[in-house]
């Protein structure tokens, strides 16, 4: 893992800011004991005051936001303090007490221990990830021959303060797990701060065998403030999660006004302001079944770690993304969708496109990437915004003309991978963009690189695949049907013969132990090696002329294709990796030309003019659903229990994926333009946290999907 490609927040204390609530109860409103100020001490280390802004979008936390609402629900005013302790907080002025902390659930725990002061957890609040925790990463120089915890035995290891859970307790029961020797506690060395840690190993050079444990939230701010070059760290090991940061109401404040502030807290998941203030994905969510409570986890290292797959609904820190075609595992998988939609459409920004178009949004919790073109339609023109606010940030064009059926709009969804956005036009044209800058960092025409000779009908439609630092892409050559370039360079590292190019996209899988690149070219099916292109396999379908759009589908170990000519088939493999030529299981009746399934909850669902549900083993047919809504193609976002379709006219349906038949939740019309009612999407949407991109007619909307909280209600 290299420090450089962890995506969590950073931190690096440094200041202490004092806020007096403006606003005062009305008259009557309270009684004397409850007009006395609401005191509310941060002690996230993610909060603007406490932290330095070297990485755009990470550890600014505005809690004066989260204030301004407690303000408002308890009628009276409320103080603001941020300090690193509470020792400190409450040597400030207007804190000579605490009615609710908010910080790093081990350092308040044992602060509160120490202050003689009763403390219960009320929620944890989820980060831009979704999760509710943090790990420790231990962290060695890069040229250390270190790859993993068993290879530190002997070293000299650096911790963190035992209140700080992921980098003392965490750390040290794994360390110990892999059979590394501990020191005794008097002799364990120690240091506060993340970045001293990390520079003592540096400046001990090659003469020391050193690691450092440092916090994962930490990581990103030791390059973005230049306490380190980048590159000069490595992580070669991951504490299991703990809880990162949690509100506790303390026994200083009213039964009552414990009430409200949890109510508040659990309705933050749908105040757009109030999320993007706290830089969070779902704002407080309740504690889980397996949270280390006071009993067990008073003092900070006492505590249990948080199983992460219970942390939250994001199964891994890619779920705050939506990076390209289908999401970041091209299975069109979400870690949430709402209960109901809402009522009326809520639009946070819309900006204008020059074109309707096919291509797909690619989006992370900054940017927003799509493809258009210019008024006169003879340049292709990427668009980025700024995901919190629409603000354009910049735009890459060049000289793209020619004329194919449908327009000439790019067809290929982004694919945003790191700091760089890598992007397809529909007549070859590949570039990768620096994120940040709009800078092309490299460019190639892949039809004329390799020589592609098949006459361009409907464009190079195939989303570009970044995996192991190669660009995957399929210009339709005879000796370079797949291609894999360099991420950094765009070099060739290896050509795939085949046919001509077909418009589906390629995924990676592990299928029979091997993990492969599986695509389509306009006649077979095929699996390929990674790191070579050598072809693992071809499968040629039984009936022949599918144009190959929609693209296969892992389900489980198996793979699953759709198609106009062979229906929907399932097909198993080998313990080498091969596929077996018969299919497992068939239906014959799902038959789409451009729709891709989704499976969740061991269903298949697939839209061809109607939502078919089938059974993920069998292939045979639960049940059909018919909609006015439905057309030949719509694309289908899945949570484990539901289903967000972009239907005919750009309506949403929210739909039960766990039903007996077919069940509409809820129903949303985004678009009230004629142009649009009329209109069938193909281009598909990014979900990012609560928040819908939808690609309409002539522009690119962002709409917030969470419910509408009392607050914001009352407001």
């Amino acid at each position: 893992m290299s420090l450089t490609r962890l995506t969590t927040a950073p931190v690096k204390l440094c200041a202490l800011v004092v806020l007096a609530g403006a606003a005062a109860a009305p008259a009557g409103a309270v009684d004397a004991a409850a007009a006395e100020p609401f005191s509310l001490v941060v002690m996230d280390p993610l909060a603007a005051p406490l932290s330095c802004p070297c990485v755009a979008g990470y550890a600014q936390r505005k809690y004066e936001v989260l204030a301004a609402r407690l303000e408002k629900t308890l009628a009276r005013p409320v103080t603001l303090t941020f300090a690193e302790s509470l020792e400190k907080a409450f040597k400030k002025e207007n804190c000579s007490t605490a009615h609710l902390v908010i910080g790093k659930d081990s350092v308040v725990r044992a602060d509160a221990d120490k202050a003689g002061l009763d403390v219960r957890p009320l929620a944890q609040l989820t980060g831009l990830d979704g999760k509710t925790t943090q790990t420790g990463l231990i962290v060695v120089p890069a040229k250390d021959p270190a790859q993993s915890v068993a290879d530190l035995k002997g070293y000299r290891i650096i911790f963190g303060p035992s209140d700080c859970s992921e980098k003392s307790s965490a750390a040290r029961t794994m360390l110990e797990a892999a059979g590394v020797a501990m020191p005794p506690p008097e002799e364990v060395e120690v240091s506060a701060a993340c970045s001293d840690g990390a520079c003592k190993i540096l400046e001990w050079g090659e003469g020391v065998r050193g690691a450092a444990v440092i916090s994962s939230y930490a990581a990103p701010l030791l390059e973005g403030c230049g306490t380190i070059k980048k590159g000069d760290l490595r992580v070669v090991a991951e504490t299991e999660p703990v809880p990162f940061i949690t509100a506790f109401i303390t026994d200083k404040a009213a039964a009552a006004d414990a009430e409200a502030v949890a109510a508040l807290l659990l309705e933050s998941g749908g105040d757009p302001e109030l999320l993007t203030a706290l830089e969070s994905m779902l704002g407080f969510v309740p504690l889980e079944d397996d949270y280390p409570h006071q009993d067990a986890a008073q003092g900070g290292d006492a505590g249990t770690p948080v199983d992460e797959a219970s942390a939250g609904p994001a199964e891994d820190a890619s779920a705050s993304a939506w990076p390209g075609w289908r999401g970041p595992n091209r299975d069109a998988r979400s870690p949430w969708l709402p209960e109901r939609l809402p009522a009326q459409p809520r639009f946070v920004w819309r900006q204008p496109l020059a074109r309707s178009g096919l291509g797909g949004v690619a989006a992370t919790d900054q940017y927003v990437v799509i493809g258009d073109r210019d008024a006169a339609n003879v340049m292709d023109v990427w668009r980025c915004y700024a995901a919190a606010s629409g603000e354009p940030l910049w735009t890459v064009e060049y000289p793209a003309p020619g004329k194919l059926d449908y327009d000439n709009v790019p067809r290929a969804t982004p694919q945003i991978a790191g700091e760089t956005a890598y992007v397809c036009g529909a007549f070859g044209d590949l570039r990768a963009i620096d994120l940040a800058s709009g800078a092309v960092l490299w460019e190639t025409n892949i039809r004329q690189q390799f020589a592609a000779e098949d006459e361009l009908i409907w464009g190079s439609c195939a989303s570009p695949l970044v995996v192991d630092e190669l660009v995957i892409i399929n210009p339709g050559a005879p000796r370079a049907s797949w291609v894999a370039l360099d991420a950094y360079s765009g070099e060739v590292v290896w050509e795939s013969p085949g046919d001509i190019h077909a418009f589906a996209s390629p995924i990676v899988a592990t299928l029979g132990g091997v993990r492969q690149v599986v695509a389509f070219d306009r006649t077979t099916l095929a699996g390929c090696d990674v790191a070579t292109g050598r072809r693992l396999w071809t499968l040629q379908p039984p009936y022949p002329g599918d144009f190959n759009v929609p693209t296969p589908v892992v389900v489980g170990d198996r793979l699953l294709t759709v198609s106009e000519n062979n229906g929907a088939r399932l097909y198993a493999f080998d313990e080498k990796g091969t596929i077996r030529r018969e299919p497992v299981a068939v239906f014959g009746d799902l038959r789409p030309d451009m729709s891709t399934p989704v499976v969740v909850g061991g269903r298949v669902f697939c839209v061809w003019d109607k939502l078919y549900c089938l059974d993920a083993t069998s292939l045979k047919k639960r049940w059909i659903g018919e909609d006015d809504a439905l057309a030949d193609y719509a694309p289908v976002i899945a949570s484990e229990d539901r289903l967000l379709i972009l239907g005919r006219g750009g309506e949403l349906l929210l739909v039960d994926a766990q039903a007996d038949s077919f069940r509409i939740i809820s129903r949303l019309r985004l678009f009230e333009d004629e142009l649009e009612r009329e209109a069938n999407p193909f281009a598909h949407p990014a979900l990012v946290g609560t928040r819908l991109y939808v690609r309409g007619e002539r522009e690119l909307a962002c709409i917030e999907l969470a419910p509408v909280s009392k607050t914001q209600a009352e407001q």
